[in-house]
Order: structure tokens, then sequence, then C-alpha cells
């Protein structure tokens, strides 16, 4: 009975990961439009853009509590292994992916920290914008680049 709650967390806890990663990736797309709208346009930088990019860090850090989740023993009572691959380079790409990714995702929920601090000290707008878009870019393409790792090498 433990063994089928525990598989039940584990799915319920990779469900809730997958969504807010499509959350993320909602904000994330919303934010780079207004960020490049608002460098062309030369607009002021609102609430709007301020909660967005809020929500942007928000989702990041449910992302890394639910991976923590993850990455904790609740996989390992369902056989997960990350040793069971067939050619050696394979096994080890596998067992070493999953502290590959959660260091990746801490340097990109780093550098998006350190992107809405500046940004929030910045005093124009069009530079607040161009902030946003440059740290919070980074951010999304150390994510990519973490989780294209897995299929990659």
């Amino acid at each position: 009975m433990l063994l089928i709650n525990t598989i039940q967390s584990f799915y319920i806890i990779k469900m809730l990961h997958i969504f807010m990663s499509i959350s993320f990736m909602v904000f994330a797309i919303w934010l780079f439009i207004r960020s490049a709208k608002g460098i062309i346009n030369n607009t002021t930088y609102s609430k709007t853009d301020k909660i967005l990019s809020y929500f942007f860090i928000i989702t990041l850090y449910l992302q890394l509590v639910f991976g923590f989740i993850l990455f904790s023993n609740l996989g390992s009572e369902m056989g997960f292994s990350y040793q069971s691959a067939d050619s050696s380079l394979k096994m080890v790409s596998k067992r070493l992916w999953p502290i590959e990714h959660i260091v990746m995702m801490l340097f990109a929920l780093f550098i998006a920290n350190l992107g809405l601090i500046i940004t929030l000290n910045t005093k124009s707008d069009r530079r607040k914008f161009f902030n946003t878009l440059i740290y919070y870019s980074i951010s999304i393409l150390l994510i990519m680049f973490s989780l294209s790792a897995i299929y990659l090498f």
C-alpha cells in the first residue's frame, strides 16, 4: 500500500513539475515579447512587466522545489535506476544527468534573480527592458541546454 502511494506521489509531483515548466514558458515568452516591444517602442516599464518578472522567478522556484522532491528518494522505491543503460557511455550520461540538470537550473535561477535585482534598481525604462531581455534570455538558454543535455549527450 505504501508503494502505491509513493508511485502516485511521484507522478503527481512530476505532473506539477511539468505544469510549472509549461507555465514558466508562457511567462517567459510573454515577458520576452513585452521586453522586445518595450525596447523597440521605448514604452514605460509598467506594473505588468514587474509582475511578469515575479511570476517568471516564482515558477522557477516552484520548479526547483518540485525538482528536488523528484530527485529525492521518492523515485528510488519505484525501481528507477540511472545505471541501467546498455552501454557504459549512456550509463554514465543517464546517471549524471540529474546532477547536471540541478546545477544548471540553480545557475539559471541565480542569473534570473540577478536580472530581477538589477532591473528593479535601474532607473531608465528602456534599460529595464534591456536587462530583463538579456538576463532572462541567458536563464532560458541555460534551462534549454540543461534539458537538451539528456538527449544530445
